[in-house]
């Protein structure tokens, strides 16, 4: 499926969602590759829909595409977005880059205006609250898997590490990124607040695959990272 006929898919799908709920529906909206003009053939195409009452999102197979039509409340959705937690990176980014299909257009830019409007010392407070949550048990599982010899298994616990300190520093920062995996991490280099060396080591830790290599700098790495913390007054327990 080229870039025009999922375009055209999306549209007709908005459509229907629009003829379906009627009222209930607020804006159905295209992001991510489709929506940026980036999809290749093997793309999936992703809809998000913000509804009035809940309404169960759907997966689709057409013609060996995956689609997704992902919906939400919008009273949920401002609140996650005025109360900063491990959603509030997804979302923000989200609304900052919607494609709106049908419904109501401004609708976006309005929720956009909430989630940069909470004050900095919410994020402050919402990443001391999830920070058991983010990191720490990744970084560990670093070493748990040199030390039991499971090499095959380094990688992906540095990729969820590092994916885990994007959050964490959107948090500390009150920003989002836009794009997944190693485009968004690129994203998180340019925050104000970072660990010391980020860029240099994220990238030498999602490029690597020798197991000392990796353990040296994921070392350093949450060194500087628990560094940054306690400058920022935030101290894990």
């Amino acid at each position: 499926m080229n870039h025009k006929k999922r375009y055209e898919t999306a549209l007709r799908l908005s459509k229907e969602l629009e003829e379906e709920h009627r009222d209930n529906l607020i804006c159905c909206c295209l992001y991510g590759s489709t929506a940026r003009g980036e999809d290749t053939h093997w793309s999936d195409l992703e809809l998000f829909a913000v509804v009035k009452k809940e309404v169960k999102p759907r997966h689709l197979l057409i013609d060996m595409v995956p689609v997704g039509i992902n919906t939400i409340t919008e009273a949920r959705l401002i609140h996650i977005l005025e109360n900063p937690g491990l959603e509030w990176p997804f979302y923000a980014g989200l609304v900052a880059n919607l494609t709106v299909l049908s419904g109501n257009y401004s609708a976006p830019a309005r929720y956009y205006e909430a989630a940069m409007s909470v004050p900095k010392e919410k994020f402050k407070i919402a990443l001391q609250r999830s920070l058991p949550e983010l990191v720490f048990e990744s970084w560990g599982r670093i070493f748990s898997c040199i030390a039991r010899r499971k090499y095959e298994d380094i990688y992906c616990a540095v990729i969820e590490t590092l994916l885990e300190m994007k959050t964490a520093l959107c948090l500390l920062n009150g920003k989002h990124v836009s794009r997944d995996y190693f485009e968004g991490i690129k994203e998180s280099f340019g925050f104000e607040k970072k660990p010391k060396d980020y860029p240099k080591l994220a990238t030498r830790l999602w490029n690597s695959h020798d197991p000392a290599a990796i353990a040296k700098d994921a070392r350093e790495l949450m060194e500087n990272y628990i560094s940054l913390l306690k400058a920022e007054g935030i101290v894990p327990n």
